[in-house]
């Protein structure tokens, strides 16, 4: 693994996530209370990208099929619960998620020197 800069301190705001990129993936980095947190910009579903996903609380929201995720873990909180920001019934939320049980997202440690923040990719 390479250390990698992903950002500086002044980049990244508590109300939005940031997308940028790490020896070539995707990484949306944000702030959480006072915490760094860092995953990858690819919802495991089918593979969309997060990045223009709802923010808030640190979760954020797939803009596709609504899968929520935390920032700092990776950890899956829900699981297809609407299409495209429309809410689904039980039933169209099986058929949406087409047999793909939940699961969380990569995350990687944040590490901070002076402004700036690293990951290890």
């Amino acid at each position: 693994m390479t250390k990698v800069k992903i950002a500086s301190t002044t980049d990244v705001s508590s109300d939005k996530v940031l997308k940028t990129s790490a020896n070539g993936k995707s990484v949306l980095v944000a702030k959480v209370g006072d915490n760094y947190c860092a995953i990858a910009n690819k919802c495991p579903h089918f593979g969309l990208p997060l990045a223009k996903g709802k923010f808030e609380n640190g979760v954020i929201t797939c803009p596709f099929h609504g899968s929520k995720f935390e920032i700092c873990t990776g950890k899956n909180v829900e699981w297809v619960d609407s299409f495209v920001g429309i809410p689904l019934p039980a039933i169209a939320q099986k058929m949406i998620a087409m047999g793909k049980s939940p699961t969380d997202v990569a995350n990687f440690a944040v590490t901070q020197e002076g402004a700036d923040l690293f990951i290890d990719s």
